[in-house]
């Protein structure tokens, strides 16, 4: 179990009051999906605070997409954030189509939002689009990292190839200053995604949408662990879909799923992805408890 001075950090939660936020194609999921883990989901506000007290801190992520009726705002995320403001911090949920990016990006930062979230296929926004890059162009010049969830690539309004890992490669070179994270190890496309940490020392992942399937975690993990990427690997959980305490522990525990004459990756290595600052490691302002100051419950 998770014990001791060195907490985890997650680097990716989303919360919610009300799944009408979600819009109709996501919160329809709830509905539809009787017999499925989407059912039993509460991304409530208090169930997240909940779910992040055995962590030293974590990102909650607002997210907007006007194609898919989604607006989780940034109010929705200081509010989410206002449950526990010594470990969460959020990033808003910006969607570069929108007209009114630029007010909400301004409140946002207003409100204490510490980075942005998109999600191009969710949104149907390719990276290099004009509307996108003038939003990276803003994120650069005000030190504010950039998250791409990995929501879309079951559900989006937008082609699939917009949540490719090889979508922001223009993106990557045009702002070299910009701290970019590319949500779930770029699920489908891990390889691809390993390959642009290789080429992007400001590009980083997490580890969200292989946790529920360990097996395929402990692959990526011991290819980024080959390839000298690792180190820009932080935890994540995606909560609700994972509880965050339970994604460190799978996290910890990947080696289990080594074959018998395959690699044993380092536990040194992986309690060090577990307990990286994830708020630091971005470049962004972090809560009370990710500065050190108290100690994790």
């Amino acid at each position: 179990m998770i014990h001791g001075q060195h907490m985890p950090f997650d680097a990716l939660t989303y919360a919610w009051n009300h799944p009408h936020k979600l819009g109709p194609a996501l919160a329809g999921r709830f509905a539809s999906d009787g017999a499925g883990p989407w059912t039993r989901l509460d991304g409530s506000f208090d169930q997240l605070a909940a779910a992040v007290r055995p962590m030293t801190a974590a990102i909650v992520c607002g997210l907007r997409s006007d194609a898919m009726d989604l607006h989780v705002n940034a109010r929705d995320v200081a509010d989410a954030v206002s449950r526990d403001p010594i470990r969460l911090g959020g990033f808003v949920g910006i969607d570069p189509m929108s007209p009114d990016w630029r007010e909400e990006l301004q409140t946002a930062v207003a409100l204490g939002m510490r980075g942005v979230c998109v999600a191009p296929a969710a949104q149907a926004v390719h990276p290099t689009h004009p509307h996108a890059m003038e939003l990276w162009e803003t994120c650069q010049s005000q030190s504010l990292p950039v998250i791409s969830a990995p929501i879309g690539t079951k559900v989006g309004a937008g082609p699939l190839d917009f949540a490719r890992p090889i979508a922001w490669d223009e993106t990557a070179r045009a702002f070299p200053r910009l701290r970019i994270l590319l949500g779930g190890f770029g699920w489908p496309w891990i390889d691809e995604c390993l390959a642009m940490l290789s080429r992007y020392p400001n590009l980083f992942t997490e580890t969200s949408t292989l946790v529920p399937t360990p097996w395929r975690l402990y692959g990526a993990l011991r290819d980024a662990w080959a390839l000298g990427v690792l180190d820009r690997v932080l935890m994540g959980s995606a909560f609700p879909f994972s509880e965050p305490a339970e994604a460190a522990e799978t996290c910890l525990r990947v080696n289990v799923y080594a074959p018998p004459q395959g690699p044993r990756i380092p536990i040194s290595s992986l309690r060090a992805m577990v307990e990286r600052d994830c708020f630091k490691t971005l470049g962004a302002r972090g809560p009370t408890l990710s500065d050190g100051v108290g100690v994790a419950a």
